[in-house]
């Protein structure tokens, strides 16, 4: 039998795994909701599928569930200000941000790439919950950006390509 893991070294070593840097959007009932993710993953090729992980009491979270459509906006390394934005309190997210609204999922400007997509289903796991969604749409600029990533409690960008 195992000892029980401390769950302040679990964050510790779940700091070594780099996660990209995502802004989660939604509308309701016409105002923007955001929440920034580390956890965005693809799930499926065919079909289209993808998710994240949310706190399971997390207002934002709790928000996101009530819009129609859900954007997933893939920051570069130059929107870090972009994704502290979006961790103020709820209804000054989208203050000085440029923004459009993409078929209910807002869209903000000069991002990697955007990614529309539908709820599918919600999974219980832990102190977390999976949305699981179906894509919709995706798009990327012509000349790739750059992401910003996250790794030990900090964001990063990434290093020159290895030969």
């Amino acid at each position: 039998m195992t000892d029980a893991i401390d769950p302040k070294y679990f964050r510790q070593v779940m700091g070594q795994v780099p996660t990209c840097v995502t802004v989660v959007t939604t509308m309701v009932d016409g105002e923007p909701k955001a929440m920034v993710i580390g956890s965005f993953v693809s799930v499926s090729l065919d079909p289209p599928m993808a998710g994240f992980f949310c706190t399971t009491d997390s207002y934002s979270w709790q928000q996101l569930q009530e819009g129609r459509a859900l954007g997933v906006n893939v920051l570069g390394a130059d929107q870090i200000d972009v994704s502290n934005a979006c961790m103020r309190e709820p209804d000054e997210r989208f203050d000085g941000l440029d923004w459009v609204d993409v078929d209910g999922a807002p869209r903000i400007a000069g991002t990697a790439a955007f990614i529309t997509m539908t709820l599918d289903q919600i999974v219980d796991a832990g102190d977390h919950q999976f949305a699981l969604c179906n894509v919709t749409s995706m798009d990327m600029p012509d000349e790739p950006i750059e992401p910003v990533i996250f790794y030990g409690g900090r964001y990063r960008t990434l290093a020159a390509e290895s030969t």
